[in-house]
């Protein structure tokens, strides 16, 4: 259980600046049109990180050797990535969530 961990925090690593830039870039394309809800945020999160892992997929397949040598298949290492990925942006969407309506309930 600790070498899945591992693993999976140092392949989520490689794809941290991949996933922040995609998803900026999916919440602005469509995220302002939606509205800034935790929804939008939410969906612009999962595209944000499935984008990143394509693109890393596409560009540094050979890294996934080392993977695949550790004994993860390639499938799960995404998975538990994405899962990784979207226990953290719940943790920050959630009190961004409950501050943002407290602060529109004291505005009136």
């Amino acid at each position: 259980m600790n070498r899945l961990f591992t693993l999976t925090t140092q392949y989520y690593r490689t794809l941290w600046l991949y996933n922040v830039s995609f998803t900026l870039c999916f919440f602005v394309l469509s995220g302002f049109g939606m509205g800034f809800n935790a929804v939008s945020l939410f969906y612009c999160k999962v595209f944000g990180f499935c984008g990143a892992a394509l693109l890393h997929y596409y560009s540094a397949s050979n890294t996934y050797f080392y993977y695949r040598n550790a004994g993860m298949q390639v499938r799960r290492l995404f998975l538990y990535a994405l899962l990784m990925d979207v226990l953290a942006s719940l943790l920050l969407i959630i009190p961004l969530n409950l501050i943002l309506h407290a602060a529109a309930s004291i505005k009136g």
